[in-house]
Order: C-alpha cells, then structure tokens, then sequence
C-alpha cells in the first residue's frame, strides 16, 4: 500500500475507532481488522478517482487547446484568402493604369495641343446669340 494510502487509512481510523468505544477486546480487534479492510479500499477508490479526475481535466483541456488551434487555423485562412484577394485587386489596378495613357493632365493645365484640331480661344467662343423679342 502506497504512502498516501497508508496516511489516509490512519487518518480516518483515528476519526472512526474512537466512536466505536465500549466493545470487548476480541470485539475490538475484529472490528478494527473489519475497518482497516474497508478504509484501505476507500482509500484506494479516493486516490482512483482523483486520478481519474486529473485524467478527464487534461482531456477536456486538449480538447479545448484543439478547439482553439482550429479557430486559429481558420482565421488564418481566412485572413490568408483575403489578401489573396487584395493582392488580385491590386494586380488588376495595375493592369489597368497601364492600359491608360501615360499623359495625366492634371485640372489646372490647359489640354494638350494635338495635331489638325484648333484650340478654342475666348473672343470666338464666348459670344452669345442675341436674343429677339
């Protein structure tokens, strides 16, 4: 019998004997060889069952870590299929400034000169028809 075993079966012989007081000596004897049989099985099933307990804890405790690591996983996935997307996005963005002139006119500039065409002036085209009454 294990240390702890032996440690539980005094323990509780001290808190069980003493309130069998009043029996004869060879009484005595049979109900301390009695107890000590019982107190060492429950002793035995207390330190089976604690092992039991810890068993089941370390599972429920792997099984949670396992939950976690495949929540983990797809938010990994799911951050890896989203900048696969932005990274197409920006592929076809550059694509398409490509196919663009390369000659940004900004706003403020006049438009550029092309060849055979006139460029309006002010006095020419500013002119309104006169309206008739």
């Amino acid at each position: 019998m294990s240390e702890s075993n032996n440690l539980l079966v005094e323990i509780l012989s001290t808190v069980v004997l003493p309130k069998l007081k009043g029996l004869s000596e060879r009484n005595a004897k049979k109900i301390f060889s009695v107890s000590q049989k019982s107190l060492t099985e429950i002793a035995k099933k207390y330190h089976k069952l604690l092992a039991e307990q810890e068993k089941e804890l370390a599972e429920l405790k792997s099984k949670n870590a396992k939950v976690a690591l495949k929540v983990a996983e797809k938010a990994q996935k799911k951050k890896l299929k989203i900048a696969k997307k932005d990274a197409k996005a920006k592929k076809i963005a550059l694509l398409l400034v490509k196919d663009k002139p390369t000659a940004i006119i900004s706003p403020s500039t006049k438009s550029p000169a092309v060849p055979g065409k006139k460029t309006p002036t002010k006095s020419t085209s500013a002119k309104k028809p006169a309206i008739k009454k």
